[in-house]
């Protein structure tokens, strides 16, 4: 079942794809099944690079049904040429991924921002003695996603409520809708610092700390390399603190690592609270040095650092980050090093340790960590509308704000708890 089929009612539907065949789209790209020299024509009249340039120009929501119109678009389609005809015509769209936690039992979730459709993803795959992942993060790279590290409990170990680190890297195929276990990261981490630089994923810091206990767990400085290429994890130069909890994102030719918390405190000598960082550190990618960033604001403005999200600008302009802190979205000004007040969320934020800012198109997307419309009773709320959530979207050059009502495949109530685990965005 290929996902890309979005649909309100969840699922997908749509021919697998096939690797054979002859037809070829400006530079050699194999177009599919059935396609080429012997599968005859793909639209009548036009040489087959042509007509499926016109189809790759049709948007994502309608691959699905258009796969039923005949054969070689059924090839056309199912293939992974067609999205290197997009990518390489700039015809690419971004859909946005979420996971909630566990995601070997919860399905991921993709949102078409343009036909506000969603589809379902196959749960991912996990061993069968390990259960409750937590504090994972998903990137984009390439055309697929990757699910790295987290924390969960195996259930080997012992005591077995105990939270364990975990090294394990997951790579969705959205194409042919398949997961694929690819190489482990050398030291097992959760919450930790991830960005994406060419064709390699970056990850510093992190520890063992889960989702259902709000202190402890293990801390690393240790920083890695992740290959697509060679699929190989290589050790870096190590963060210069202890750092887990933190953020992490490229910008440039950087790998920027923000806030998090290293050593904790004990108040009355029983309750342990962490101390959060004000800082960061930033690591050049081309020598592989790091430097230390000086604290981003006084002490006593905030406790810690919040969501942050890294929108990207037109060519020859620089990306500008973002922080969504309580109910207001900041920009993060490099030459003075502080985070500024830009814009006051029109509604509110419920569930706030949990939810999610998206760069997503130009513009930021506040996605609820919980339940947003509340109706009081149930019986009195339209069926249509229980489990319905409320993406805010900023727009930076505008400073406007819009809302998107929609709701997700897998919500069954409007008291539904929504508790995204990780968000990101990918292009197809």
């Amino acid at each position: 079942m290929v996902m890309l089929g979005f649909s309100e009612r969840g699922g997908s539907d749509g021919a697998g794809s096939s690797s054979s065949g002859s037809g070829e789209v400006g530079g050699g790209f194999v177009i599919g099944s059935g396609i080429g020299e012997e599968g005859g024509c793909i639209i009548p009249g036009l040489p087959n690079d042509l007509a499926c340039l016109c189809l790759a120009c049709l948007p994502l929501w309608q691959h699905s049904s258009l796969k039923a119109v005949c054969k070689a678009w059924n090839g056309v389609f199912s293939g992974k040429a067609l999205f290197e005809v997009r990518k390489r015509w700039e015809k690419c769209e971004e859909i946005m991924c979420l996971f909630r936690d566990d995601p070997s039992i919860t399905q991921g979730e993709m949102f078409d921002p343009r036909s506000q459709l969603w589809s379902l993803l196959p749960p991912m795959p996990s061993e069968p003695f390990t259960y409750g992942l937590t504090n994972f993060e998903c990137v984009s790279l390439g055309s697929s996603l990757l699910v790295i590290g987290g924390s969960l409990y195996d259930a080997r170990s012992f005591p077995m409520d105990r939270p364990l680190p975990s090294s394990a890297v997951y790579r969705y195929d959205p194409i042919n809708s398949r997961w694929d276990r690819l190489t482990d990261m050398r030291n097992p981490r959760g919450s930790f610092a991830c960005g994406v630089y060419d064709d390699a994923v970056f990850v510093a810091g992190g520890g063992s700390r889960h989702a259902q206990f709000a202190a402890g767990g293990s801390r690393l400085n240790s920083v890695e390399r992740y290959g697509l290429v060679d699929d190989r994890w290589s050790a870096l130069e190590n963060l210069q603190n202890i750092r887990a909890g933190c953020v992490g994102f490229v910008l440039d030719d950087e790998f920027w690592v923000m806030g998090g918390y290293g050593g904790s405190r004990t108040i009355a000598g029983i309750l342990p609270v962490d101390e959060y960082y004000s800082d960061g550190e930033i690591m050049d990618l081309k020598t592989g040095s790091w430097r230390m960033l000086k604290p981003m604001w006084e002490e006593g403005e905030r406790r810690r650092l919040g969501k942050v999200a890294v929108v990207s600008s037109p060519k020859g302009e620089p990306d500008s980050v973002f922080m969504l802190d309580g109910s207001a979205i900041f920009r993060y000004d490099i030459m003075e090093n502080r985070w500024i007040r830009e814009a006051q969320l029109p509604g509110t934020v419920l569930a706030e340790a949990s939810c999610r800012l998206v760069s997503l198109g130009g513009e930021l997307y506040v996605i609820p960590g919980g339940p947003v419309l509340d109706f009081g009773d149930a019986k009195h709320t339209p069926k249509k509308k229980r489990g319905s959530i409320v993406f805010q979207v900023y727009n930076p050059k505008t400073r406007g704000w819009r809302f998107v009502m929609t709701r997700p495949l897998l919500a069954k109530s409007a008291r539904h708890n929504i508790s995204w685990g990780a968000v990101c965005t990918l292009r197809l």
